[in-house]
């Protein structure tokens, strides 16, 4: 972490999966709003998320023109601030200590659209364009008729997020 001659913080420095800086990464920690009244939580106009005890916020990140859900996955501090400076969509790796997007190693990224976050501040949802195919992981059901009698519950595809119908927005532009 770099420092000004006043001692605040610039920035982080964020490796890359190959251990390397990441220059276009640089970017100073948004400090967010700190938790107020439940009444300004649910209805006020400040972003004030609920990071858990180990520091994480859940992210659903649904595809913008699809609707289908693509993952879930978690973002901390410093990647939530990285994803609303740079309107790509960064997640924290909590086996990996690092940050990352979800689409890498292929060479292509997911572009938030829209970011809502429920009521009470505790999960976002990210509604993304990606510049290249990101299949669906919500791609099987659970088959709930008939009622399971023990515990050997199947699973069906589901025609409507299934990975192989999944048709990519590519070259998007925001």
């Amino acid at each position: 972490m770099a420092t000004d001659p006043a001692g605040q913080r610039l920035y982080h420095r964020v490796q890359d999966e190959r251990g390397g800086p990441v220059a276009r990464r640089y970017a100073r920690t948004l400090l967010f709003s700190p938790r107020g009244s439940e009444t300004e939580i649910t209805g006020g106009q400040c972003f004030m998320p609920l990071f858990n005890s180990d520091g994480v916020l859940n992210c659903i990140v649904q595809h913008a023109d699809s609707g289908a859900v693509l993952f879930c996955e978690t973002t901390n501090r410093e990647a939530l601030s990285l994803t609303l400076r740079s309107g790509i969509a960064h997640f924290w790796a909590a086996h990996d200590r690092r940050i990352w997007h979800r689409c890498e190693p292929a060479g292509f990224q997911l572009h938030v659209v829209t970011m809502l976050v429920d009521w009470k501040q505790k999960s976002l949802l990210l509604q993304v364009r990606a510049t290249g195919p990101v299949p669906a992981q919500f791609a099987r059901r659970i088959n709930l008729m008939p009622p399971p009698r023990d515990l050997a519950i199947t699973l069906k595809p589901n025609g409507a997020a299934s990975a192989s119908n999944f048709q990519p927005v590519t070259g998007v532009r925001i």
